[in-house]
């Protein structure tokens, strides 16, 4: 019997202590971070790299607004453009300039709609330049896209993408951890936003 005590001490500590599980939070996601990150959460950071000629960016563009309207301030959406091919940087910039004017989401949705509604090709910059002269930023534009902080940041927002592998428009990213992309939900933009909702509330709860 004496040998018995010190053998169950020494087993116990060769079991493995729980692990967190993705089994704990719903949904279809890629796990690309530590899980136990999550432990505790109080918030929601989401980056979301998305691309102005990305029609599933532009739905998202509308229904991000619910997830923002049900979580309010436990939701920090922090948004990256990218582009790609023989796209220009001109919109990303404008993203940023605007932004530092107070503008960028009434901008951003402009952009959207002229490309998705007057199919008109915003990545040229006789086009972000009419769109500032209307807005009454045209000066702003002008000295903004000759900024190397304007550049850096658009350089960071691609270093960014490349670091999470976003190949797909939108890439979200839920506190670093956890990754989502429209292809999981089958190119549905609505449910993937159910499937964030899904994700989010387990994460809140997530002990």
């Amino acid at each position: 019997m004496k040998y018995l005590l010190p053998l169950f001490v020494a087993l116990t500590f060769l079991i493995p202590a729980p692990a967190y599980s993705a089994d704990k939070i719903r949904g279809e996601y890629e796990v690309i971070g530590d899980l136990e990150k999550l432990k505790g959460a109080k918030s929601i950071e989401l980056q979301e790299f998305f691309n102005y000629s990305c029609g599933h960016c532009y739905k998202f563009l509308e229904t991000s607004k619910d997830l923002r309207d049900k979580y309010k301030d436990k939701l920090h959406h922090k948004k990256f453009p990218i582009y790609w091919g023989n796209q220009t940087p001109y919109p990303s910039m404008a993203f940023y300039i605007t932004d530092g004017l107070g503008l960028e989401e009434k901008f951003t949705q402009e952009l959207f709609d002229t490309n998705f509604k007057l199919n008109i090709n915003i990545f040229q910059t006789r086009v972000i330049k009419f769109l500032a002269k209307d807005h009454g930023i045209e000066k702003e534009m002008e000295t903004g896209m000759q900024s190397a902080k304007i550049k850096a940041k658009v350089q960071n927002c691609l270093d960014l993408a490349k670091k999470y592998n976003a190949n797909e428009t939108p890439t979200l990213i839920i506190n670093d951890v956890l990754k989502v992309t429209p292809s999981m939900s089958k190119g549905d933009v609505d449910v993937m936003t159910k499937n964030l909702d899904l994700i989010f509330q387990d994460v809140l709860s997530y002990n």
